[in-house]
């Protein structure tokens, strides 16, 4: 019985680290996804700014 608990908390243990890096890299592309929008958006707004200006 002692031997499973502690084959248990090793487990949980692993599974703990798993989800603590997985959440890491979610927040990071989270992150890089914000940016890109941001990016995106500057870009249409440039963009949409040169039609305007070529229309006269």
């Amino acid at each position: 019985m002692r031997k499973q608990l502690s084959i248990l908390r090793k487990h949980l243990g692993f599974l703990l680290a798993e989800s603590t890096e997985m959440l890491a890299k979610f927040t990071e592309m989270r992150k890089q996804s914000g940016v890109l929008r941001k990016h995106l958006g500057i870009l249409l707004a440039k963009f949409t700014e040169m039609r305007s200006n070529q229309a006269f």
